[in-house]
């Protein structure tokens, strides 16, 4: 059985190509071949297209790499990690059979207004134009694997897509590379980590108001952001240029104690999987579809409403009680490998895939 499998190395979905192409199961008896959409190459020709609007040279680059891809079949099933793409191939999907993932719907993205700079169009007629072309792209593929219940809900109320094509299956990860640090003590001292490249929208703006603010001491902070971040306390060390599944940035998670990332919107939470494989009490905003990574009270805590105050008493409850760190610790280990570990999830939509072709 031959499959392709459409992914991007745009941030977020980078990190699940890599973690589908290192860790592909050999025992499924199925040849994968990826095809990497960039959308837009440093000097490329069709970046120096003069006049054309951005967006219409990101979707020719894609267009291109994607058809050029393709050629190297034909494949029993395609896979595609990045769904916006399919119309960018129109009629692929009448012809072959289509299976995508995802982990937000437009019509979700738009309600998160500015911290995406997503927007309906202001024109109604474009819009349901638009609307309608997600909807017929949505309902062609054979099946799809939304990464959360919340994406889940949307395809079937704002999509119309049967629910008999819906699987949630979220994004996995390494589990041998995201793993709990051998020699492990919770000491006094609670080192403290937060991930995120959009600094502001994943709430790093709250957690160092929380540092300043705070009257909670013996606790350091690791702060991993695309952004430079100018900070006088000692107790905060700033990371920067860290990419996907770096060793560095592993090692940051072996050596904290507690993640924790405030996020003011977000519509899943990779990191946070990252921080549960690792064995870490995770604090985690609930927004978007991030109430299914948390076990609230169990593998961590999940933020109704970001605010020094809830951060503030979370924070206080783990870095004051080594037994609950510890004991959410386990828990999160445990929960990643029975929910995220990234073979055991190719296996499961492989698995389903197949079975409906």
């Amino acid at each position: 059985m031959k499959l392709a499998l459409i992914m991007s190395d745009e941030v977020g979905l980078r990190t699940q190509f890599l973690n589908w192409k290192n860790n592909f199961p050999k025992d499924l008896g199925i040849e994968p071949h990826f095809i990497m959409i960039s959308f837009r190459k440093p000097n490329g020709w069709i970046e120096q297209l003069p006049g054309l609007p951005e967006f219409v040279k990101t979707r020719i680059r894609a267009a291109i790499e994607i058809r050029e891809g393709l050629r190297e079949g034909p494949f029993d099933a395609t896979f595609i990690a990045v769904h916006s793409v399919l119309s960018l191939v129109p009629g692929y999907s009448s012809k072959h059979p289509c299976f995508t993932t995802l982990d937000v719907t437009p019509k979700q993205l738009h309600s998160f207004g500015g911290y995406y700079g997503k927007y309906p169009s202001k024109v109604a007629a474009i819009e349901l134009f638009k609307h309608r072309s997600r909807k017929n792209n949505y309902n062609s593929y054979r099946g799809l694997f939304p990464w959360s219940n919340w994406a889940a809900n949307s395809l079937i109320e704002d999509y119309g897509v049967s629910v008999n094509k819906i699987t949630v299956v979220p994004p996995g990860v390494d589990t041998n590379t995201w793993k709990p640090s051998e020699i492990r003590t919770f000491g006094k001292i609670s080192n403290l980590l937060f991930v995120g490249g959009d600094f502001e929208r994943k709430g790093g703006v709250l957690l160092l108001d929380w540092a300043k603010r705070t009257k909670l001491e013996n606790w350091r902070l690791d702060i991993v952001t695309r952004q430079e971040i100018k900070t006088n306390d000692p107790r905060i060390k700033i990371h920067n240029n860290l990419q996907s599944n770096d060793p560095v940035l592993a090692d940051l998670y072996r050596n904290a104690s507690i993640f924790v990332l405030p996020t003011l919107a977000d519509c899943y939470s990779i990191a946070g999987i990252e921080a549960l494989a690792s064995g870490l009490p995770v604090i985690l905003s609930l927004t978007g579809g991030t109430g299914d990574v948390v076990q609230d009270g169990r593998t961590g805590y999940l933020l109704t409403t970001p605010s020094f105050e809830e951060l503030e008493k979370k924070l206080q409850n783990l870095t004051s009680d080594s037994n609950l760190r510890l004991s959410m610790a386990t828990a999160a280990r445990a929960d990643a490998l029975e929910r995220y570990d990234v073979v055991k999830n190719i296996h499961k939509i492989v698995s389903i895939m197949f079975q409906s072709i």
